[in-house]
């Protein structure tokens, strides 16, 4: 005769304890959680508090962004005498029956370590206990501050998210009983970085890593980011982003076609062989005047797409993509990172006024960047082995139109990594890329957007072994499946090119 589940349940329950003498353990409740910090740090102070319906209000694409209780636990950490303050935030569902087993880190975005409730909330809707750190620097991004601190350089390169993945998978299994099944890495732009970081530095902290747009190759791409404005302050007057624009507008119109439809997108600009001196004479509207594209104009144009360049002509680094807009490098004020990488980490003067810089300084800082900076900061080790080995798997998506971080730089470290692990099927076993046609930086941009859930892909790979070959994209009217690299678009010659269902990769 069976017994009921309920029956079973007290015999084994009065088994245990006839046989040890005391009850069965159970698992500490949300304010009873402590901490042990990670070797070579010290305890600050911890706080774990329930708190109810929280939600994040904004789009976010690691997911859905519901309302969820959590159990908040803020621990802060210090190391030896630096005196630096690391905030770390696990969140963790409060109802233990709604874990999913897995452990989510987040990332941050330019000089902020951490994004906390923009990624936090929608990994806890999903069911994942997650993390961020602020590294113990300001969530401003105000580098003045920290800059010459060696801790807290170590802190946001790398070690206080390592630090709080260590935190985040303890508290995790003192919370639920039980270790996370599973853990992965969500981040774009730096977040990227960080999941690189983590896969070269700490390769078993991360079972999947979804690295977008990552600002790998730090010394190179940064103080590179200020070519544009340098190009622009090359023999004349700036030249105005109308003219800019228009130019941009031109070199998707001649290359939009190659791909096998007008779609408004370029697929592959690597194709893409415009000339801006093709469009110099045409007319073009700014601020409600005619205007007409100069030689000059078109050699600017043409110079930051042609990337980084010593005075010789030497290649330094890449340019941005044809498509890509040109505003936030090449129009003053332009983009605060290179300024601030230039002013406070390389020419260690705060506040430096660097808008006129010339081409021979840049150079000069280009040099001295990876010199100085590129052994703890350029995050561009093709040697993934050790993470390969761990079984881990990497997914990185970024835009050609990227406007900021350029898409050739993820492909120039893809190349590496291929060379390094011994050609690309080797490499498709654990690193794959994806390239998408009109997306921006982290998203935005005229072509399909990324997905809201970003890391379901990644979770069908590390845990059913199902290997993406596409990526469905979608928004602005539009949906593509991305093509793993070095696959690319061709419109299949019929049905709406709106439509993903009409496009192929070749």
């Amino acid at each position: 005769m069976m017994l009921p589940s309920l029956g079973i349940g007290l015999a084994l329950g009065g088994l245990v304890q006839n046989c040890l003498g005391s009850s069965v353990s159970r698992t500490p409740s949300c304010s009873e959680l402590t901490v042990t910090p990670p070797k070579g740090a010290s305890l600050i102070n911890i706080t774990a508090t329930e708190r109810y319906g929280v939600t994040y209000e904004g789009p976010t694409y690691n997911g859905v962004a519901g309302v969820v209780d959590i159990c908040d636990v803020e621990v802060y950490l210090t190391h030896g005498n630096a005196g630096d303050a690391v905030r770390f935030a696990i969140y963790l569902p409060l109802d233990k029956s709604k874990w999913n087993g897995r452990w989510q880190g987040t990332g941050g975005g330019g000089f902020a370590a951490g994004e906390f409730d923009f990624e936090l909330v929608s990994a806890v809707t999903s069911g994942y206990s997650a993390g961020a750190t602020d590294a113990g620097v300001n969530q401003a991004g105000d580098t003045d501050v920290w800059y010459n601190s060696t801790q807290l350089i170590q802190n946001f390169v790398h070690l206080s998210f390592h630090e709080m993945t260590i935190l985040g998978k303890d508290l995790s299994e003192k919370y639920y009983g039980k270790k996370p099944k599973y853990s992965y890495w969500f981040g774009c732009s730096t977040g990227g970085r960080q999941g690189m970081s983590e896969a070269q530095r700490y390769p078993e902290d991360y079972d999947g890593i979804f690295a977008g747009a990552p600002a790998i190759n730090w010394g190179k791409f940064v103080v590179s980011e200020y070519w544009p404005v340098t190009a622009q302050n090359q023999g004349g007057d700036p030249v105005p982003y109308c003219k800019l624009s228009a130019i941009t507008n031109a070199s998707i119109s001649a290359c939009d076609k190659l791909d096998g439809a007008a779609d408004g997108l370029i697929s592959n600009p690597l194709k893409c062989k415009f000339d801006a001196k093709s469009v110099v004479g045409k007319k073009v509207q700014c601020d409600g005047s005619t205007t007409t594209i100069t030689e000059r104009d078109a050699t600017v144009w043409n110079k930051i797409r042609d990337g980084f360049k010593d005075e010789k002509g030497k290649p330094l680094w890449y340019g941005l993509e044809p498509g890509a807009d040109y505003q936030a490098l090449a129009i003053q004020p332009s983009f605060i990172i290179p300024k601030q990488w230039i002013a406070d980490f390389l020419l260690r003067n705060p506040g430096a006024d660097v808008s006129d810089i010339k081409q021979d300084q840049l150079v000069d800082l280009f040099h001295q960047s990876q010199s100085e900076f590129a052994a703890l900061w350029e995050t561009d080790n093709p040697d993934l082995s050790a993470y390969r080995a761990h079984g881990g798997k990497i997914l990185t998506w970024h835009g050609w139109a990227d406007q900021l971080i350029t898409p050739l730089g993820t492909l120039d470290y893809w190349k590496r990594v291929v060379e390094k692990a011994g050609g690309e099927k080797k490499t498709d076993e654990f690193y794959r890329v994806f390239m998408a046609p009109g997306l921006a930086h982290c998203g935005g941009g005229a072509g399909p957007q990324i997905p809201q859930d970003t890391l379901a892909p990644l979770v069908e790979w590390v845990e059913m072994g199902k290997a993406p070959e596409t990526i469905l994209f979608s928004g602005n009217g539009q949906s593509r499946n991305i093509c793993k690299f070095p696959k690319e678009l061709e419109y299949s010659g019929h049905g709406n090119v709106s439509d993903a269902a009409s496009w192929k990769c070749v």
